[in-house]
């Protein structure tokens, strides 16, 4: 009793709730509550909920890491990673930590001296504490209005963060010190490839047009290729004399450079989301408990040593010669020749050290030591798989002694010449830190996309002994100007040719384009013209080579980008190669270029003064490169990194070296929202639908959604109302999906091996604090095929616009209104194709020239409905459509000539109900036997047997040949797995009993009425069969609980059934909220080729608007469905538990059976695996579905 006095008595003393600034990383508090002081929050082992327990400080879940997120507060348990998370059933319950589970964050609202706990995503909530001692959610008004329950205190123990205090006085290394992430390395600058001369600059032609390829150039040698190579799995263990002369390396292996060594089987990819492999204790590197205990699963923090011997080019031991890595993961120190060369850090920026007087001619010998973690990797916290080693290209390159070293392109256009006059500047910078005396002739030349000079200018530089770096400036005054933009993308070419004594020492060229950029009224404008970013976000990935990406992947991307209507890209989450940007700006794509900044598990380090230099030392080196690149319309300061004041110096830092917007979402500062701070724009990640209609015309600055449609499995549900939202917004600038590309690769030993190909891995297969398949987002494979969803995405983001004005069936034409979204050309050479389309058959076509629609404008054209006669269709009972096509006339440099940008099909006349269908009296009269276990009805064209105990049919045989496999017929089902559900259930949940009865008929029909109760829903199925060999089904299912997938039924069907031909939506899958890539029309496929590759398998190959279905076998004898109402379909090799239960595609083996699900509404794909659900209108609702299935034999 006196040891909990004495407690309570400690505990009165500290209760003074700290201010937010004053938590302590590295120690360990308690949540107290107000109304009950002696106790504090906590929660039982293997128990989630989260209580109050009397205070115990020796109870260690009682102990929080308060750490700063974005504003917030996440409230964590360092002994078991654990934190508090707000979840949708009001209560608070523990998940493990998760940086991009929002419901995790919290803010803390001061209510005198005590505060209130607010879930950061759910405001209108706070927490407090029940009668039960539970700590629940409350409505924020009424707590408030209440007494103590939802008050608390956060009180410091005076205990330690594990591990913080045996740091405290930790020798540091280079790469566990934040301070050093640089020794002897070069400033950033902008890239160019240096020349001999003009002329030979002029004559490498592949590179000179397009920058991005292998250059010619005599002043630049590749050191890609085989190094030799050695590992070891801890620092302690590296060969510390590697890099001398005489330290021998012919017994070491090879490694190719770029690569990362952990695809050639050293070590293990990691796939983390929120997480570091290694222990959170910045800067230091120690192994992760649970995961790398001691080395376990991976290196503590391993170490790869490289060599490479190159021959030094004849003469360029007189000039200045540099080496430039264009990526290292994480840290390393660079020899030549024995003697120390310089340190670096910041993976993604480029590394590049002035190696001049460490050369000799002839033969030189590189090493470089790589550690696969430094105090850099906090700040290289983005969810991918974490690789190392020499990644990126790695050159060294030749210029005279002294020498331009940066080139920095600007233009200022004049407005009221519609931006096609104004004047460019070249700023230059001498590099003379020889300290020499002299001058140099610089030339700078402008040619105009044909390669015609439209400016020349020579100025001469004075160089003296006093000064390293001299600057100039040259201008031209520019007219008649082609302007850059992502649809226009005009490339000048701006030469830079450096001489002495009227002979070229140097020249080098960089592409340029004229535009610019305002943010006006919180829209981002574009020589006058409002853009909009239609945009994707890319991770660096291979499947084979991890993220040593080959220029040819690079190229793939960027082509399929532009092909499917992607203007934008978002380097997700780090500083691309430097040719990527070249590539944007030729083929045309915007880019928001983004800093290698992201410390998303420990975001308190964004607010530590001594990472200040780091931070911005990343900013600045992408800016110096990548700044003359036309594409890049925002600069952002990194991802989720927190709303520490580290970034004001990096935005100050980024507004001076570039006036381009900035970018930074993590500032949410309390708001449903980021970018309050350190931004010129405003961000939100994975808004849904309601946040769209709340926001999106309300923002003072251009809001820019930098992620959302989560594309991970089966997904992007709803994107056409999304960008009916922001393209009718006033303030919502685009937005970019998350993302790109699967982040899925080989398994490194299968590789070594020789046995990879077709079995790709994902995060799962890897050790280390995974988050499962969360890495495979991608809108196409991680082999770079197209899937469904990219062909949502190019239908949804076309810029030409389809609507039907009309039809006039006495002249029989419909009327077609196009608008023109494009941001800045007209339709001029774009050619309209169309299809008239009659039950499914496409009766005639035609095409003509698109009228020339200015930007924003629209026209309306004409188009004959041959084929079909209108005044007739309905008495006819005729489904009549046309389908429309807009297509390019001309190839570009992205695209062949007649390339398709648009699409739409319209109605023009419903289709009708199924026909009544009269009984054939010639026909085979049906047989019934009714039987206490069975009832059979048929004849030789249809036999049925239904289980009279649950009313199913278990047999269904057309023409003698049966078409239900094991039993298992008609039955509702709502089952379904993909990884965009938050969750559903296997089972069907109806009762074991159902009824099955004869309802007295006429006409020589058979009715069979069966039903069937159910905790999901109940089902009513009225079976009237016809002697003629037809049989109709009358489906109504009454949903009985929320929330259902599927309102619909599945069989098991013959397995040789395995052709399919149907009229629905299609050529490929597709769903209620993603058809608009999808026409309505007769297709022909199989059973195998409905099967859509997933990375995890899961549900899928589905078809909306089903007509009607026929499953055949070899012979062309199978099953004929026709509909009536809405009925959506699948038929694939596999059911669906069988493909949630396999964890990779090439693992699955058939059923015995065909899976055939006949849905009445099946609930959109949505976008739940990260974002919102599925939008309320394509859920299920409780208000039962009622279709027609009209069965019957394929002879």
């Amino acid at each position: 009793m006196k040891k909990m006095t004495r407690m309570v008595l400690w505990a009165l003393a500290m209760l003074i709730a700290l201010p937010s600034w004053a938590y302590d990383k590295d120690k360990l508090y308690q949540i107290v509550s107000v109304k009950f002081p002696d106790k504090a929050w906590t929660y039982a082992d293997g128990v989630t909920q989260v209580s109050l327990k009397a205070m115990d400080v020796k109870d260690k879940n009682q102990l929080w890491q308060v750490g700063d997120l974005s504003g917030s507060k996440r409230f964590s348990n360092p002994y078991n990673n654990m934190a508090v998370r707000a979840n949708d059933d009001a209560t608070a319950k523990m998940a493990e930590v998760n940086g991009s589970d929002e419901f995790q964050l919290w803010s803390t609202l001061w209510a005198g001296d005590y505060i209130r706990l607010q879930p950061t995503n759910k405001a209108k909530w706070v927490a407090a504490v029940n009668e039960k001692g539970d700590i629940v959610m409350v409505e924020k008004e009424s707590a408030e209005a209440k007494g103590l329950e939802s008050l608390f205190r956060i009180i410091p123990t005076g205990i330690s963060v594990p591990g913080a205090e045996a740091n405290a006085g930790r020798e540091k290394v280079y790469w566990e010190d934040e301070t050093m992430f640089a020794e002897n390395k070069e400033k950033g600058h902008a890239t160019y490839i240096p020349y001999c001369s003009e002329k030979c600059m002029v004559g490498d032609k592949d590179f000179y047009n397009t920058p991005w390829v292998d250059t010619k150039s005599g002043k630049v040698k590749s050191l890609n290729g085989d190094w030799f190579f050695h590992f070891v799995d801890k620092p302690s263990k590296r060969p510390l004399d590697f890099y001398k002369e005489d330290y021998d390396v012919s017994s070491w292996a090879t490694i190719p450079v770029p690569s990362n060594w952990e695809m050639h089987g050293y070590d293990r990819p990691i796939y983390c989301n929120v997480e570091y492999p290694h222990a959170n204790i910045p800067p230091y590197i120690d192994a992760r408990k649970g995961f790398n205990d001691g080395g376990k699963n991976y290196g503590i923090n391993p170490v790869g040593s490289y060599v490479r011997f190159f021959n030094l080019p004849e003469g360029w031991e007189k000039n200045r010669t540099f080496i430039n890595f264009g990526g290292i993961y994480s840290a390393a120190f660079v020899y030549l020749n024995g003697e120390y060369v310089g340190y670096t850090q910041g993976a993604n920026n480029d590394h590049e050290f002035d190696i001049t007087k460490y050369l000799r001619p002839g033969e030189n010998r590189l090493a470089v030591q790589v550690m696969r973690w430094s105090d850099g990797s906090y700040l290289e916290c983005q969810d991918m798989f974490r690789m190392s080693g020499i990644f990126r290209d790695v050159n060294i390159y030749n210029v005279p002694k002294v020498s331009v070293r940066d080139h920095y392109i600007t233009s200022e256009l004049n407005a009221d010449k519609a931006y096609k006059e104004g004047k460019m500047n070249v700023a230059l910078e001498l590099d003379n830190r020889d300290k020499l005396a002299g001058k140099k002739d610089i030339v700078v030349k402008l040619t105009d996309p044909s390669g015609k000079l439209v400016a020349e200018k020579s100025v001469a530089i004075n160089f003296s002994a006093d000064k390293e770096i001299e600057k100039a400036n040259v201008s031209f005054d520019v007219k008649d100007l082609q302007a850059w933009t992502a649809e226009t993308p005009n490339l000048y070419t701006v030469s830079v040719i450096q001489r002495e004594g009227g002979k070229d020492e140097m020249a080098f060229s960089t592409k340029y384009g004229f535009r610019h950029i305002e943010i006006k009224n919180s829209i981002i404008y574009v020589n006058g013209q409002r853009v909009f970013f239609k945009g994707v976000n890319r991770h660096d990935t291979h499947p084979l080579y991890g993220r040593a990406i080959p220029t040819e992947s690079m190229l793939e991307d960027v082509l399929l980008m532009k092909r499917n209507n992607i203007n934008t890209i978002r380097t997700s989450h780090y500083p691309n190669a430097a040719k990527m940007y070249a590539m944007f700006d030729y083929f045309g794509l915007w880019c928001m270029d983004e800093a290698d900044l992201e410390d998303h598990a420990n975001q308190s380090i964004s607010d530590m003064v001594t990472w200040i230099p780091s931070f911005v030392d990343r900013v600045e080196r992408m800016i110096l490169r990548d700044r003359n690149h036309p594409s890049i319309f925002s600069f952002s300061l990194g991802n989720e990194n927190g709303s520490g004041n580290n970034f004001q110096a990096c935005y100050d830092a980024a507004k001076k070296l570039d006036p381009r917007p900035v970018h930074h979402e993590s500032t949410r500062d309390g708001k449903e929202y980021g970018g309050n701070r350190f931004s010129d724009m405003y961000s939100k990640m994975y808004p849904g639908m309601d946040w769209m209609d709340k926001y999106v015309n309300s923002f003072d600055k251009p809001m820019f959604i930098c992620e959302y449609a989560h594309s991970m499995g089966n997904a992007i549900g709803n994107l056409k109302e999304y960008w009916e939202s922001i393209e009718n917004s006033t303030t919502t600038v685009g937005g970019a999906i998350w993302d790109w590309v699967d982040q899925a690769i080989y398994e490194p030993h299968e590789i070594v091996a020789g046995t990879y190909e077709g079995r790709l891995r994902t995060g799962f297969d890897f050790p280390g604090p995974h988050q499962g398949n969360f890495c495979s987002n991608g809108i196409i494979t991680a082999d770079r095929k197209p899937t469904p969803k990219l062909a949502q995405v190019k239908a949804v983001q076309a810029w030409i616009k389809f609507e039907l004005a009309g039809v006039d069936a006495k002249a029989n034409t419909a009327t077609v209104n196009i608008k023109n979204t494009y941001d800045f050309i007209n339709t001029a050479d774009h050619t309209l194709r169309y299809e008239i389309v009659k039950n499914g058959h496409i009766v005639a076509s035609g095409k003509q020239a698109l009228p020339v629609i200015e930007v924003d404008g629209q026209a309306s054209v004409t188009i004959p409905l041959e084929g079909v006669v209108m005044k007739n269709a309905a008495k006819a009972g005729e489904e009549i459509m046309i389908n429309l096509f807009a297509s390019q006339d001309k190839a570009t440099v992205w695209s062949e000539p007649n390339h398709e940008v648009a699409q739409a099909q319209f109605e023009l006349n419903a289709r009708p109900a199924l026909a009544v269908i009269k009984v054939d009296k010639k026909a085979e009269k049906l047989a019934v036997e009714d039987t206490e276990k069975t009832l059979k009805v048929g004849n030789k064209a249809i036999a049925a047997v239904f289980c009279k105990e649950t009313g199913k049919m278990v047999s269904l045989k057309l023409n003698g040949l049966e078409i239900i496999h094991g039993q298992e017929g008609f039955v509702y089902d709502n089952y379904r797995f993909i990884e965009n559900d938050r969750s559903c259930k296997p089972g069907n949940g109806l009762d074991s009993i159902g009824t099955c009865e004869i309802v007295p008929s006429k006409g020589g029909s058979v009715i069979v009425k069966t039903t069937r109760g159910g905790k999901l829903a109940s089902q009513v199925i009225t079976y009237t069969f016809l002697p003629n060999g037809i049989m109709d089904m009358d489906v109504t299912l009454t949903p009985q609980a929320k929330e259902l997938r599927r309102a619909g039924l599945v069989a098991s069907i013959n397995p040789g059934l395995r052709k399919v031909n149907y009229w629905a939506y299609g050529p490929w899958e597709n769903y209620n909220d993603r058809k608009e890539n999808c026409m309505v029309g007769r297709f022909e496929t199989t059973v195998d080729d409905m099967v859509v590759y997933y990375q995890k398998p899961q549900s899928m190959g589905g078809r909306e608007g089903l007509r009607e279905l026929t499953l055949t076998n070899a012979k062309g004898q199978g099953i004929r469905i026709e509909t009536q109402g809405e009925v959506a379909f699948s038929a694939l090799p596999y059911n669906d538990l069988h493909l949630a239960k396999t964890d990779h595609m090439w693992e699955l083996k058939k059923d015995a059976y065909i899976t055939l699900h006949l849905d009445g509404k099946y609930r959109g794909v949505g976008n739940a695996s990260c974002g919102p659900d599925t939008m309320h209108k394509y859920k299920i609702v409780e208000d039962g579905y009622n279709f027609k299935l009209r069965i019957s034999a394929v002879k």
